[in-house]
């Protein structure tokens, strides 16, 4: 194996590690409602880290714009939109079912939806060949993995407390939130395959292929900020909690909510890295790695925060289970995508 893999190896598990980990800090917020957190996390990851990392990698970043199309920057802002809706309620599943599980569901979902809506999409020809039959099983595989994770999650939350009715209503809400945010999450996919355009002038503009889709990426993530920005403005109006930005231990909340930010989009920087290091590789090996070390790593740190405390050998099976044939599926759509 060359140096240059073996970087590029490197670079994509941190990734995987870093944006596993960035829910952690929502834990130790103390004082701070989801809505106080979750504005500033989206506020530095989403805004500010990415327009300074595309304006210091891609010259022009202001004439790569104007020389795009208005259609083609709608539609990577409003897949962004989509996609800033999903992680809204990314914020609100891992809230109700834990980081761990939580995870497991929205990527697993988002990974899956991810690869097929495209294909559905764009090429529907394409489902009745090799790559799209194999796109099918592992979607389908992905959904069996959930379906695991969930029983595991059932029986954890059954373990967690004696009103079983109510667990059952919180969890039941909990998936469906995680579920919707996967199907949005896989939006952003999309900002990238109408974002060509606009990629091409910065290219154009000598942005080195690494960095030149930051132009689409800052963008979509904008696009993003808009829904969040949006739900939590409306609970901080809601829940009065707009006074607890400047309240006691706010300067440590603000501290976790720009961790927040820099672990997601540094992850994300680091993925494209990686992947531009390892060369035809990076998308066979680096995007199943990516979200394998993202849903292991957002596991063990639901493990060690404590939320599996307590609950029955057979709830760990379960999980330990899901998340294996997830990991599995996923391995499956890198065969699929490798054949395409």
């Amino acid at each position: 194996m060359t140096t240059g893999l073996w970087v590029g190896l490197g670079a994509v598990v941190l990734a995987g590690m870093l944006q596993g980990l960035f829910a952690v800090p929502m834990k130790y917020a103390s004082g701070w409602r989801y809505e106080n957190i979750w504005l500033v996390f989206s506020l530095f990851g989403m805004v500010v880290l990415p327009w300074l990392l595309t304006m210091a990698t891609v010259p022009q970043t202001a004439t790569v714009y104007s020389m795009t199309s208005a259609g083609t920057l709608f539609r990577i802002a409003g897949f962004g939109l989509c996609w800033g809706i999903g992680a809204t309620l990314t914020g609100v599943g891992l809230t109700l079912l834990g980081i761990g599980l939580g995870m497991a569901i929205i990527l697993g979902l988002s990974a899956s939806l991810g690869s097929l809506i495209p294909l559905v999409v764009l090429n529907p020809q394409q489902l009745n060949t090799r790559p799209g039959h194999t796109y099918l099983l592992g979607t389908g595989i992905m959904l069996v993995g959930i379906a695991v994770c969930a029983r595991a999650g059932m029986l954890r939350e059954a373990a967690h407390t004696q009103a079983a009715n109510l667990a059952r209503g919180s969890f039941l809400a909990g998936v469906t939130v995680c579920c919707l945010s996967g199907l949005f999450s896989s939006a952003l996919n999309f900002s990238y395959a109408f974002g060509g355009e606009a990629i091409e002038h910065a290219l154009a503009l000598r942005a080195t292929t690494t960095w030149s889709t930051g132009v689409v990426t800052a963008l979509a993530v904008t696009g993003g900020f808009l829904a969040n920005f949006a739900y939590c403005a409306y609970l901080l109006t809601k829940n009065g909690t707009i006074a607890r930005f400047t309240g006691p231990g706010a300067g440590v909340a603000w501290f976790c909510g720009g961790l927040m930010g820099l672990f997601w989009f540094g992850g994300q920087s680091l993925y494209g890295l990686g992947i531009s290091h390892m060369g035809g590789l990076g998308v066979v090996i680096g995007w199943p790695l990516l979200m394998g070390m993202i849903i292991v790593t957002s596991n063990a740190a639901g493990i060690f925060t404590g939320e599996w405390s307590g609950v029955s050998v057979a709830a760990k099976r379960f999980l330990a289970g899901g998340i294996a044939i997830i990991l599995g599926a996923l391995a499956i759509l890198a065969l699929a995508q490798r054949s395409a």
